[in-house]
């Protein structure tokens, strides 16, 4: 999915909510937004939104001196999730289709993203996934991938989100399968590190392997050697959020969402809000 012109605007909202996260300077956050906007006249725009996003952040942390923005943000979703985490365990097992439950309630935890304007409530989120029809629902085409696959790699999207994650991760390791789950290996936006992998416990459960690249999303070409060779080997690649969906959406592997903005919803021809469970491909 190449750059909207829209995307522009986003990215400039965005650096400017990073640089207040990063510092009460406000000098700094006058030399942020001028350094992107000045990166942003020069940029090519026959990119995807992922590898724009990825020098935006840069300019932004080398100029507030700042390593990790939404470092406060990540923790502070981490704890919220972990505290809706039994409910949303209950809720999965007492479903009459507890793999089906499980997915819904993944996806509801894809609210929790720094890099779209919009908010949710992820409390209200959550307890109305089940009940919730998807905008798009490639659920049995899912179900019969997961029946014919060993091995399975899933990409994380956002801190908090992870533990989300977890209710999936589980069902399909109660189906036997060989798990691996993809993080990134420096911060980008609050999407999820290693550490965020192990807060949910997910480490116990998969291995937990760096995607590479420094971009939100995943940018193939920039992705890490140990990344491609798992991608590859995967029987099943499971993806999570809007900057996977950005970067990937040509691959034939499975994107699990939330539409969060007007861009992603009318590419994929849904409204704003809706849950996505999306087989991709050209």
């Amino acid at each position: 999915m190449k750059v909207f012109l829209d995307c522009i605007p986003c990215l400039l909202r965005q650096s400017l909510e990073a640089a207040r996260m990063a510092t009460d300077d406000e000098k700094k956050h006058t030399k942020v937004l001028k350094r992107v906007m000045a990166h942003l006249q020069n940029a090519s725009f026959d990119k995807t939104p992922p590898e724009l996003s990825k020098h935006v952040h840069e300019i932004i942390k080398a100029t507030t001196e700042c390593d990790d923005p939404y470092r406060t943000v990540k923790a502070r979703d981490n704890a919220l999730a972990m505290r809706l985490y039994s409910e949303a365990k209950r809720i999965v097992g007492s479903s009459s289709d507890p793999l089906r439950a499980a997915i819904k309630l993944a996806i509801a935890g894809n609210v929790l993203d720094f890099g779209t304007p919009a908010r949710f409530d992820i409390e209200q989120t959550m307890r109305g996934a089940v009940k919730t029809d998807f905008g798009i629902d490639d659920y049995e085409r899912f179900n019969s991938s997961l029946a014919g696959a060993k091995r399975v790699l899933y990409i994380a999207d956002n801190a908090g989100e992870v533990v989300f994650d977890r209710l999936l991760l589980d069902q399909l390791r109660l189906k036997g399968k060989e798990i691996t789950y993809a993080v990134k290996d420096e911060p980008i936006i609050n999407d999820a590190l290693a550490e965020d992998a192990k807060f949910a416990g997910i480490d116990q459960i998969a291995k937990v392997i760096p995607v590479g690249g420094g971009t939100p999303g995943v940018v193939l070409g920039l992705a890490s050697p140990e990344f491609i060779d798992r991608y590859h080997g995967a029987d099943m690649v499971i993806a999570k959020g809007q900057g996977n969906y950005e970067s990937l959406s040509d691959e034939p592997i499975f994107f699990l969402l939330i539409a969060k903005c007007d861009l992603i919803a009318k590419d994929l021809k849904v409204k704003v809000g809706d849950m996505i469970l999306k087989f991709g491909g050209k």
